[in-house]
């Protein structure tokens, strides 16, 4: 539905996508993603980040194959960098 009178339905399925393109570009907002598809990628990314599988991941998104869920699973350097590592037994540090 648009906002103003007189209120209707969105013309296309694109017109939201490019409503929210729009405020990104204008807001001079870095993403990676721009469109209605930001908020999906978004939400994805923040459950990669708490530690939801990939699996409930696909679900929530509505994804079919589990594959098409890893591209929100791109190294986050600074969280790996919180993982611990147990120094090999014969290796002079």
């Amino acid at each position: 539905m648009t906002c103003r009178p007189p209120y209707r339905p969105l013309s296309n399925s694109n017109s939201l996508s490019a409503i929210v393109d729009r405020r990104i570009r204008a807001s001079e907002i870095d993403s990676p993603v721009k469109g209605a598809h930001a908020f999906r990628h978004g939400f994805a990314t923040r459950m990669v980040q708490q530690g939801h599988s990939l699996k409930a991941i696909a679900d929530v998104l509505g994804h079919r194959h589990l594959g098409t869920t890893f591209i929100y699973t791109k190294v986050d350097f600074n969280s790996l960098k919180q993982v611990p590592l147990e120094w090999p037994e014969g290796v002079s540090k």
